[in-house]
């Protein structure tokens, strides 16, 4: 949590002129309780509240806490490991839901890639 926040302290006069857009990558353990998943599920809460706080503070700029959901990559492997996650879907499905972020550029916060999914389509 403390590299992005120190990143977008440095990079907040360029942010402010252009208007720009922070995301910050969160989980559903931000705000769920997952056994073993403490350290990290903290700090995603943390990143969260540092998005929430930068989107009250800095009107200027949209920030948001983005929530691909559960995939399939190396890091759950290793959470899960002897697990099969093959079911879980592959991280390129929720690009279009994070390009829809970007283009729709809602009101700030936490968005769930499965929220902003055009209809239709799985993440």
């Amino acid at each position: 949590m403390l590299a992005p926040l120190a990143l977008t302290q440095l990079a907040l006069p360029l942010l402010r002129a252009a208007g720009g857009t922070v995301v910050a990558l969160s989980s559903d353990a931000a705000v769920e309780a997952y056994e073993g998943w403490g350290g990290y599920g903290a700090a995603k809460a943390a990143l969260d509240q540092v998005v929430a706080v930068l989107g009250v503070e800095e009107p200027a700029v949209r920030a948001y806490a983005f929530d691909p959901g559960d995939m399939r990559t190396a890091m759950h492997q290793r959470a899960f490991p002897g697990e099969d996650i093959s079911d879980r879907p592959d991280p390129s499905t929720v690009v279009p839901a994070f390009l829809r972020l970007l283009d729709e550029r809602p009101a700030r916060g936490r968005y769930r890639a499965s929220d902003l999914a055009p209809a239709g389509t799985a993440t």
